[in-house]
């Protein structure tokens, strides 16, 4: 793990393996070290590269008006690419992240291979609303360590709780030692609720993979279906459970699932 500065703001990264260039983007808990299982497995044949988004982790954590929006982010992800020397990049995004890979994907096309977006949406509808607002409400009102924990219960779900509890409970320490201001917390929670591309989202034209998890409580998993009908030419797959953590909950059945795609969108590009 190593802090680079590029040029706006100094992030936390971890690069590994060589070969193609493959960017993982957290979600909105932003730590890079949730894409831990993918880059023990992808950079055997990708140069991988995560990051722990602004506000969180190891890297910045600015409070000036204006610091935290997905379309930000995403040109912190075209800073780091540009100072990593990275022309162009298998992207996938969880979460908040696929919101910040849908900015790249439709606002800068040239830099993308192809896409994958994972557990997330396109615009908040009133369920997502209501987890958010609840989660801000939290953080207002308990302060940070009770958001961090009450995330967990929503991004695991309870099998992850079941059956994964010591990988939940040493993420969750991680996000506890580096969680940010309540007034960081607030502010990236309504970054989440801002992004709004849904009458573009057909305009990707990337080869375009999309996962969603039945069993998700955070974002429902129709909002995969939804991704999957705008983007021509998508691909999808749906897990009966995972969470909001698919990649976390099966890392191996979901790393083979995107490696298939990867192969086949290689031939494509």
């Amino acid at each position: 793990m190593t802090r680079i500065n590029i040029g706006t703001i100094t992030l936390n990264y971890e690069e590994r393996g060589e070969g193609p260039a493959f960017i993982f983007i957290p979600g909105l808990v932003g730590l890079h070290d949730a894409w831990s299982f993918q880059l023990d497995h992808f950079s055997k044949h990708y140069r991988c590269v995560t990051f722990d988004h602004r506000g969180t982790g190891k890297s910045d954590k600015p409070v000036f008006d204006g610091a935290y929006s997905t379309q930000t982010i995403a040109d912190d992800v075209l800073k780091l690419m540009d100072k990593l020397q990275i022309e162009k990049a298998h992207i996938v995004g969880t979460s908040t992240g696929g919101c910040i890979l849908q900015n790249i994907a439709l606002d800068h096309p040239s830099r993308v291979r192809a896409c994958i977006f994972n557990n997330t949406w396109v615009t908040a509808d009133e369920f997502i609303t209501r987890v958010a607002l609840t989660r801000k409400r939290i953080a207002l009102s308990y302060g940070a360590e009770e958001y961090v924990k009450v995330s967990s219960m929503f991004t695991s779900g309870a099998n992850q709780f079941r059956h994964n509890l010591d990988a939940v409970m040493a993420l969750e320490k991680k996000a506890l030692e580096s969680v940010g201001s309540v007034e960081i917390l607030t502010a990236r929670l309504d970054m989440m609720l801002a992004h709004n591309r849904q009458d573009e989202i057909h305009k990707i034209n990337k080869p375009s993979f999309i996962v969603g998890t039945i069993d998700d409580a955070t974002i429902p998993y129709y909002f995969a279906e939804d991704l999957h009908a705008a983007i021509p030419g998508s691909e999808m797959q749906l897990f009966e459970d995972g969470g909001h953590y698919s990649y976390r909950r099966y890392p191996k059945r979901w790393n083979d699932t995107i490696e298939k795609f990867l192969s086949s969108a290689e031939i494509k590009i």
